[in-house]
């Protein structure tokens, strides 16, 4: 299973940097981050493309990230996540 997460943020390179030194959570949480994509015609939108090892610690991690601001350095100004899977 992946999860795909759209980001509005302040700056991109500043998500990026706080997004970054979550790297240990993530592992943490059982994700594994397969791809980011700044969009094109935004410096303030994000997505991340994540494999997803357990649903449950996943749905901890983005409860836990959506509750603590501190973890993205107030740089989220509003997230939304999606669990797909393989038609």
């Amino acid at each position: 299973m992946q999860m795909i997460c759209h980001f509005d943020v302040t700056d991109f390179a500043s998500w990026k940097q706080a997004f970054d030194a979550d790297a240990e959570a993530r592992r943490d949480a059982g994700l594994s981050v397969l791809q980011i994509w700044q969009h094109a015609d935004s410096s303030s939108k994000a997505s991340v493309l994540l494999n997803v090892n357990d649903r449950k610690r996943a749905d901890d991690w983005l409860s836990r990230s959506n509750a603590l601001s501190s973890d993205d350095k107030g740089t989220v100004t509003s997230s939304t996540a999606y669990f797909v899977k393989p038609a």
